[in-house]
């Protein structure tokens, strides 16, 4: 994005609009791209020729996706300043979009040469030849790509969408396969895209194999499952890719989803935004544009992606779980529960949906309300995994909670039972046991065991050196304690913790110093005056 410069440098005149500039550069720096595209519009309206204003007012556009008012704002550039790289790019994009593609197919470099555009140029060209049935033409573009070169899978999988879409499957498969083997980002996208086109040859085995394998990277993965189900339900897949405008598209998305591996997203946020200039509904670049959003806290304009994915898209569950979260992010928990009321009434038992709902209640302190819904969740396992571990987990919490220690000690065992090494429940159930003043020495090798597991994790070393403490060794104890404090830094029980122990080993004036550290970051209740009371004269 275009850097704003300041306001004097940006107007030659003192009757110049100084109020909407400075409202939309103030909302630019806190990301709240609509309100600064908004007022850069008033702006520019108010100082129509001002080149500086209007490429601050596309670069806005173009990364709020409002790109038919980037499109005019393109047009007027094209004019005063010919080379702006940007406004050059979406008059391309426009003609492409229309079916002209003299500049493309003429010149070869419709949009310029530099950087990424050098990147993509050869499969526009490549797409529109393609469309045009010119096959000889697309595999002397495509036979130019030189191996060896960070760029490979891009090109092996761009090459593999474009022959399958001029229907040579032969040669798809082989550089969907090539673009595997080079796939050092895990790129699922190329996975699901030579499982569907094995399987539409009648290559369901191999098909199968090359979904679960990938599946496996990332279980969540709906797309992959739904693939998966497809395959086991003897049905058939669409084309990958059906029209041009959609090879136009997926080529943006897969160059936006590189650039967020390089953690380039301002720039990544506009090729998404292109991508659906092509294909207006694209849930995959919805979700990860709303990623990026979210990650930027321009939340309204997350949901706002969110909300264009409809519920014929395999990530329509998924999109509004992450929706109803954003909602939690800005304190609107009567709109996430709506949200979540929502989804179950479409989803019923739904477990990610049940999920959802019961951390909402546990998250807010309406524990009762999460049990239930727990226990609803669990009543309907039919086959307990591993991963069913952090169902009773959570569960036991928040009956720890409600004070219903016997039920929660049980559920904490059967998380346990399900998956033995389970640092957080070891760390959860030793520590209960340590307040409760019991089961010191099981409860210390479960703790030694889980800062085995997790060793920076100052809440489990805190556990560890508390539990030596109250065993009586507290010069075993200090120096666990110490680190746990560097670890956690912001958790006033630790240094209270260390406090303690410094004092039982006669370094009493570091005790003070913690005791009051954890008082300066202390919430106020019922222990501030027992920290109080220790200050004044010493542990007891």
């Amino acid at each position: 994005m275009v850097q704003p410069l300041y306001a004097q440098d940006l107007f030659s005149s003192t009757n110049q609009p100084f109020g909407e500039y400075l409202v939309g550069r103030h909302a630019l720096a806190n990301n709240q791209f609509d309100i600064a595209a908004d007022n850069y519009l008033k702006a520019l309206n108010l100082d129509t020729d001002n080149i500086l204003l209007n490429q601050l007012t596309l670069s806005i556009l173009v990364t709020d996706g409002r790109l038919a008012d980037a499109v005019k704002i393109s047009n007027k550039l094209r004019d005063i300043d010919q080379q702006n790289d940007l406004s050059k790019l979406m008059l391309f994009f426009e003609k492409t979009k229309s079916g002209d593609y003299e500049d493309l197919l003429v010149t070869g470099d419709g949009q310029g040469t530099n950087g990424i555009l050098k990147l993509i140029n050869p499969f526009f060209k490549a797409w529109v030849l393609a469309e045009r049935g010119e096959i000889d033409q697309v595999e002397t573009i495509i036979n130019e790509f030189k191996a060896g070169n960070s760029l490979n899978f891009f090109n092996y999988f761009q090459s593999g969408i474009i022959y399958e879409y001029l229907g040579d499957n032969k040669k798809a498969e082989k550089y969907y396969s090539m673009a595997l083997l080079d796939n050092k980002t895990k790129n699922l996208r190329v996975a699901e895209a030579l499982g569907k086109l094995l399987s539409r040859q009648g290559k369901d085995e191999q098909a199968l194999f090359v979904l679960n394998k990938f599946s496996k990277i990332n279980p969540s993965n709906e797309h992959l499952r739904l693939a998966l189900e497809t395959i086991k339900n003897g049905e058939k897949f669409e084309p990958f890719i059906s029209t041009l405008n959609d090879g136009f598209a997926e080529l943006l998305y897969t160059v936006a989803s590189i650039l967020m591996q390089d953690d380039m997203k301002r720039v990544a946020t506009n090729y998404l935004q292109y991508a659906v200039f092509f294909k207006p509904n694209f849930p995959l670049v919805h979700l990860l544009q709303a990623k990026i959003f979210e990650s930027d806290e321009y939340f309204m304009g997350a949901i706002r992606e969110l909300e264009k994915i409809n519920n014929n898209s395999p990530i329509y569950l998924q999109s509004k779980l992450q929706r109803a979260r954003i909602f939690d992010q800005i304190k609107l928990p009567s709109e996430v529960l709506k949200a979540l009321k929502i989804l179950e009434s479409e989803y019923p038992a739904n477990r990610s949906v049940l999920n959802e709902i019961a951390e909402f209640y546990r998250t807010h302190e309406r524990y009762e309300e999460a049990i239930e819904v727990y226990n609803k969740v669990v009543t309907s396992i039919v086959k307990e995994n591993k991963d069913d571990w952090v169902l009773y987990y959570f569960r036991g919490i928040v009956l720890d909670q409600e004070k219903r220690w016997p039920e929660a000690e049980s559920d904490f065992k059967k998380a346990l039972e399900l998956n033995p090494n389970q640092p957080l429940v070891l760390n959860y159930l030793a520590y209960s046991w340590v307040e409760q003043g019991r089961n010191y020495k099981e409860a210390k090798i479960m703790l030694l065991r889980a800062v085995e597991l997790r060793p920076n994790d100052g809440y489990i070393a805190d556990s560890l050196g508390w539990a030596l403490f109250k065993m009586g060794d507290g010069e075993e104890a200090v120096p666990i304690l110490e680190r746990a404090v560097q670890l956690q830094t912001k958790d006033w029980a630790i240094n209270d913790h260390l406090g303690d122990a410094y004092w039982v080993v006669g370094r009493q004036n570091e005790a003070r110093f913690q005791w009051r550290h954890a008082l300066s970051l202390k919430q106020a209740d019922t222990k501030g005056d027992q920290i109080e009371y220790k200050i004044i004269n010493g542990y007891k």
